[in-house]
């Protein structure tokens, strides 16, 4: 529900050594993008992230999400923003039960 009200469009483009893994094809999802700037938010019932400037998080519906399992240095654009700005996967945790957290820098 979260994803539906505050989602927006994102592609998720898995990397191997840096090129495009083609065991992974890139995917295009709505997911909860959330850009740091040294405050707190609530991203969903229970869960709330501090980010520091230059920081991001996305965070996926793993009940919708079907593509593969994202991983360390992978990138993520923001397809909905000005621009369409870069991310690269600095972590994944996959610890909450219905939610993958992606810790994303700035690319």
């Amino acid at each position: 529900m979260v994803g539906r009200t505050f989602g927006e469009s994102v592609r998720l483009s898995f990397l191997k050594n840096g090129t495009a893994d083609p065991a992974r094809p890139m995917v295009d999802i709505v997911a909860v993008l959330h850009c740091g700037g040294d405050h707190s938010a609530v991203v969903g019932s229970g869960f709330e992230t501090w980010l520091s400037a230059g920081k991001a998080e996305l965070v996926i519906d793993r009940s919708t999400y079907t593509g593969a399992m994202p991983r360390k240095l992978d990138k993520v654009r923001a397809n909905d923003r000005a621009g369409t700005p870069w991310f690269e996967v600095a972590a994944v945790s996959d610890r909450y039960s219905n939610l993958l957290v992606l810790t994303l820098n700035q690319a």
